[in-house]
């Protein structure tokens, strides 16, 4: 995910409407404009349609709408010359519709009145008339320009721009783009200028209209819903005061229809709906929740029988009211009949045919009329021959094709009717079920995976490193680029590529300065797994972090996105020594900018196809290195015991409509793929063109590249962005489909083995299961699937992506060593003592794995379990087993950890305090029950410059030194694209880099605490308890409650008994067979504190300080001591330990 809204200029006025949230959850709150290139502000209208929209492509207020006409024209005014000019002090609103529908509507607003809006939160009108409904808006002084949009969540109707000018208060008010306004008084006096807006049309009136010679509807809508072959949806009344409404479906096989004041022109055949009883819809409803309450209208069997025609053209359902007047018309959308009617269960894509014994070439597109295969030899250049593609059965298309094109490549020539933009479009798009492409995705080429040239050597007999159960998982979070672009100890040519990741590749290029890093990460220069190796200094790294326990290896993105050039010689590159510019110069960001969207940078979640490797990562992005070389870093990756993990986006595609060379889905089925607002636009609560699992054939889609990756990649997990956006049918779906892999049919792979997590944010237009269940938060207890839990990031950190980036919390200093940049928001002592203590029991129940059923005693005296806490206004915990907690504080989105206790921290800090700071964070991920998750280089303190969202943000502000001897805090302001806003108190900090920044000793101090941690989770099995009853029995909390001493938090974990039988029939619960007990105590305070013991703690317990963290040498870790006389562990300042009780 999204993921996953830091814009807070929403509702904010200017002369253009402000930026609105759009990313992810506020529990979660990752920025709204994402990693992508997508503003997402609501500007003034524009002239795009969604259709043709692509992530890359600023969003604007005329997005889902037809051009706006210039506004109101300018009329001659009537007034006497020697008039005082008056200016107007309101603008009045009138908002006018045919079919009298007006419940639900809201106006957005922006410009030169205090009456700005949030998207979210639109106004309601001032008055509700005969008329329609009127909304007064107070203009400010020398108020020049005001803007206006009515709409019902995320449909959007009227629009328009006004120019606000001086009157005589009895004449007419000049105004730009298109006649004169009336001028009225209000009842204070103020001069009220007026306006119209009508139906969906896109142009302000100066005064009411004739509505006769207002179009009924719009042809660029789809607000009907055909659901499966006898009915359709539409919420329209299906009466009125007038007596009883009729309703009529058209169809035009050319698409020539379309609409005016007397309704739908031009069908080359039509049918009467009649209207049936509601329940008529219940089956429907069940399937698409979001059309309750609309009127059922039956499709006579004449249509219904010509479905499979009626969907290759133009459709438009039509209303008239008892007299023949025609309300409202409007396109049909047609996912559910399509569902219904034309799926296809068998292979598509490239595949053996089993009926001539060769092969064939399958594309499902039901509303196509013509499909054409064009067949390149070549990866570019060359001339297409041009193959006709047979109809088939399922809404399939198919061709057989000879052997001998094995390797070569192919594209489609679709022709189909296009909703977005009202007319037959023919073009040109690669197949969704690629398996392999040409450089930028240009042309799909058609391999045989199980070809030994795309494969190294071995690959069919490796297996991955053995699981045995989900929660002796732990997670680093690693971007390919990232990993070794900046790493002179790998050879230039593999740098940014997946073949860095593999000691053998690295052998030839090894350095001296290679040595030195793998010393510093306290790892010899070869590896024990690869001997006589030469590790790079990132591969060094991971070594160490493997060693210590850390066993998945998180990659972001790396099917084949959008938003780099594949090919090296046509990525742009900063020319400019950025190091020599201040910390707080904004030249560097400058210098990123300018080649940002052209560079070889970015996160990529853009997805384009999912099914087929990045190229830009390959040595070559033509043809099948991608291939070898994605399995290459697989193999390797085991081969040093990692289990590989690949970041997929599934909630959204890159690019929609049918102009964009990155639409492919929506240029074979438009319309279908993708999840559609109740009038026919395309959601984009995730960024851009969601996609709609709950259809059948998008669902099959995502389930079979799943499957896809895992039998034919070997990849070990898989980690879903904006997770909550896909239906928990289609999760489940999944998980069944791995679970079938079977290492004897699979090559090695145990599908059981293979770990689903994700961002399981509930928000936008399936948030409370409007589109059916979907993998959200509360929704996911028992399933298995893992979900990110910002509960903790909130309680450790403080705040959130939506609160003021200085407030505290548990780690960072709330109360106990208060930020004075946040004092007035964060309250006096009072204040910051209760939201103090309640952050910490959100860090309690995080730690005993997100458990809905585990009991806490609370900071108000009370024991309640944690699904009857509230946090972010639902349930404190929501998980149903351990390993379905993801326990993480940074990951890739948002500031990294250490920038943001930076920011959080007491200015008087050092980096000394702000480095223990981090190590606490990263003790509460390591210690926690679940799965912990790191994000590459937070154990190194990593910084980006204050940065909130470097997915474009170049290699310069995303660096990584695996060596410790730089730190990117203070490599100049962050972009100004994403954090321009924040640039004032940014700079301040910047400006201070010498002092903030942490030295050398302190990051690789840092690095050695953080798997010294990993050492103590891996010694023990109670830190990775399987069964919810077992955390519940056997991890307790103590210093707790009202009276408990802040910024402690106390956590016994006692093992069972020993199983004198062996079968485990009188054992309840984990044994330890080095420990009876582990007593982990927290210490956030910036000071000493001495606990007592647990009571459980028998007389002469011998608690001692956990061997491992012993060992680490550091002077401050090693005070932590416990007094068996005094019965007190001793803490020092803001340190994390690990007091054992060892078994005699």
């Amino acid at each position: 995910m999204l993921s996953i809204i830091q814009s807070l200029q929403a509702g904010i006025c200017s002369h253009a409407p402000a930026g609105r949230f759009r990313r992810k959850n506020p529990s979660f709150g990752i920025a709204s404009a994402l990693r992508r290139r997508t503003g997402l502000g609501l500007d003034a209208p524009g002239v795009s349609s969604p259709g043709l929209l692509q992530c890359g492509t600023p969003r604007r207020l005329g997005d889902l709408e037809a051009p706006l006409a210039g506004g109101i024209a300018a009329k001659a005014s009537s007034r006497p010359l020697d008039a005082p000019s008056q200016a107007p002090g309101v603008l009045r609103v009138h908002y006018i519709r045919k079919d009298h529908n007006y419940k639900g509507w809201g106006l957005h607003v922006w410009g030169d009145t205090p009456s700005c809006t949030q998207w979210q939160q639109p106004l309601k009108p001032t008055s509700v008339t005969a008329g329609g409904l009127v909304w007064d808006l107070p203009l400010r002084s020398g108020a020049q320009r005001v803007g206006a949009l009515v709409h019902k969540g995320e449909q959007k109707a009227a629009s328009g721009e006004v120019q606000i000018h001086a009157t005589n208060g009895a004449g007419d008010i000049g105004v730009s783009g298109g006649g004169g306004g009336g001028a009225a008084a209000a009842e204070d006096g103020r001069v009220v200028q007026e306006i119209w807006l009508v139906g969906s049309e896109h142009r302000a009136f100066p005064s009411p209209p004739d509505l006769s010679q207002i179009p009924a509807g719009s042809v660029n809508k789809q607000a009907g819903h055909w659901v499966s072959p006898n009915l359709l949806l539409w919420r329209q009344a299906p009466g009125d005061v007038a007596g009883p409404r009729t309703f009529r479906l058209g169809f035009h096989s050319k698409g020539y229809m379309w609409i005016n004041g007397a309704g739908v022109q031009g069908p080359e055949a039509s049918w009467e709906l009649a209207v049936a009883p509601p329940q008529a819809a219940f089956d429907a409803i069940k399937r698409f929740p979001h059309l309750y309450g609309t009127t059922p209208l039956v499709v006579p069997p004449e249509a219904a029988a010509r479905v499979s025609e009626l969907v290759t053209g133009q459709l438009l359902v039509s209303v008239y009211d008892a007299n023949g007047e025609a309300l409202d018309g409007t396109g049909v959308q047609i996912q559910g009949v399509l569902d219904e009617t034309l799926t296809y269960d068998g292979p598509l894509g490239d595949h053996p045919d089993p009926a001539t014994g060769g092969h064939a070439i399958t594309l499902w597109a039901p509303t196509a009329t013509d499909v054409k295969l064009l067949h390149y030899r070549a990866a570019r250049g060359g001339n297409a021959e041009v193959f006709q593609m047979t109809r088939g059965s399922g809404g399939t298309w198919t061709l057989p094709r000879p052997d001998d094109w094995l390797w070569s490549y192919y594209t489609y020539r679709v022709t189909n009717f296009c909703p977005w933009t009202a007319r037959f479009e023919t073009v040109e798009v690669t197949d969704p079920y690629s398996r392999g492409l040409a450089a930028d995705g240009v042309r799909t080429q058609i391999v045989d995976l199980s070809d030994p040239a795309t494969q190294p050597p071995g690959w069919l007999d490796h297996a991955p490193p053995h699981l045995e159960q989900w929660t002796d998982i732990s997670v680093y979070e690693l971007h390919v680029r990232d990993f070794s672009m900046m790493d002179d100890t790998v050879p230039e040519r593999l740098r940014g590529k997946y073949l860095a990741f593999c000691p053998e590749r690295i052998a030839s290029g090894s350095s001296p300065s290679a040595s030195f890093a793998a010393a510093a990460a306290g790892v010899p220069p070869t590896s024990d797994t690869n001997p006589g190796q030469h590790l790079s200094a990132g591969l060094a790294h991971l070594a160490a972090l493997r060693s210590a326990g850390l066993n998945h290896l998180h990659l972001l993105p790396t099917y084949d996105f959008a938003t780099v050039p594949e090919r090296e010689e046509e990525q742009l590159r900063v020319k400019d020594d950025l190091s020599a510019y201040p910390p707080d110069s904004p030249t560097q960001q400058a210098a990123v900018l300018a080649v940002a969207d052209s560079d070889g940078f970015n996160w990529g979640y853009d997805p384009v196809h999912w099914g087929v490797p990045e190229g830009s990562y390959a040595t070559d992005p033509d043809g099948i290195a991608r291939i070898r070389e994605f399995r290459e870093m697989v193999q390797s990756l085991h081969s040093q015991g990692w289990r590989v993990v690949q970041d997929v986006v599934y909630n959204h595609t890159f690019a929609s409509g049918p102009a964009s060379r990155y639409s492919v889905l929506d240029k074979i089925v438009p319309g279908y793929y993708h999840r559609r607002h109740e009038d026919g636009t395309i959601a984009d609560s995730t960024c851009c063109n969601n996609t709609a699992s709950e259809h059948i054939m998008c669902e099959r889609l995502v389930v079979e590249d799943i499957t896809h990756w895992a039998r034919n990649y070997k990849v070990d997990g898989f980690r879903f962005d904006i997770m909550g956006h896909l239906m928990l049918s289609t999760m489940n779906k999944i998980r069944a489909s791995l679970d079938a892999l079977t290492p004897e049919k699979d090559h090695g792979v145990i599908g059981r083995s293979i770990y689903l997590y994700g961002e399981a944010w509930d928000f936008g237009e399936v948030a409370g299961n409007q589109r059916g269940r979907n993998a959200a938060q509360m929704n996911l207890a028992g399933t298995r699937l893992g979900a990110f839990n910002d509960r903790l990031r909130d309680g450790a950190l403080g705040g959130g992506p939506f609160a003021p980036p200085q407030f505290q919390g548990l780690v960072t200093g709330l109360l106990l060593a208060p930020n004075p940049a946040a004092e007035r928001d964060q309250g006096g002592p009072g204040d910051q003592r209760a939201e103090l203590l309640v952050l910490t029991d959100w860090v309690r129940a995080a730690l005993a794995g997100n458990l809905r059923v585990y009991p806490l005693h609370l900071c108000d005296g009370t024991t309640r379990t944690g699904e009857e806490v509230l946090a972010h206004g639902q349930p404190l915990a929501y998980g149903g087993l351990p390993c379905e907690h993801v326990a993480f504080i940074g990951c890739h989105d948002n500031k990294t950890m250490f920038d943001q206790i930076i920011e959080k921290s007491s200015v008087n800090e050092s980096s000394e305090e702000r480095m223990r700071m981090a190590v606490l964070c990263l003790a509460l991920i390591s210690l926690s029950q679940g799965v912990p998750f790191i994000h590459a280089g937070d154990d190194l303190l990593r910084s980006k410059s204050l940065d909130r969202d470097s997915y474009n943000s170049g290699d310069w502000f995303n660096r990584i030194d695996w060596t410790a001897a730089t730190h990117n805090f203070g490599v100049g302001l962050p972009v100004s694209s994403k954090n321009g806003g924040s640039w004032p108190y940014m700079r301040d900090l910047l400006a201070q880099a010498e002092r903030i920044r942490p030295s050398r000793e302190q990051i690789l101090a840092a690095t050695r605490i953080f798997q010294a941690l990993l050492r103590v989770r891996y010694s023990s099995p109670l830190f990775r308890l399987a069964a919810p009853a077992d955390v519940v029995r056997q991890v307790a909390f103590h210093n707790t409650g009202p009276d408990q001493i802040p910024g402690v938090i106390v956590m016994e974990l006692v093992s069972a008994p020993y199983d004198n039988d062996g079968d485990g029939s009188s054992i309840k619960g984990v044994y330890d067979p080095s420990y009876e007990r582990l007593i982990v105590v927290f210490n956030c305070a910036p000071y000493d504190n001495d606990l007592p013991y647990p009571r459980g703690v028998p007389q002469g317990g011998r608690l001692e300080l956990h061997p491992d963290l012993a060992a680490v040498g550091d002077a401050r870790l090693s005070a932590a001591a416990a007094d068996d006389a005094a019965r007190l562990l001793r803490l020092p300042p803001r340190t994390a330990a690990v007091f054992v009780q060892r078994r005699q």
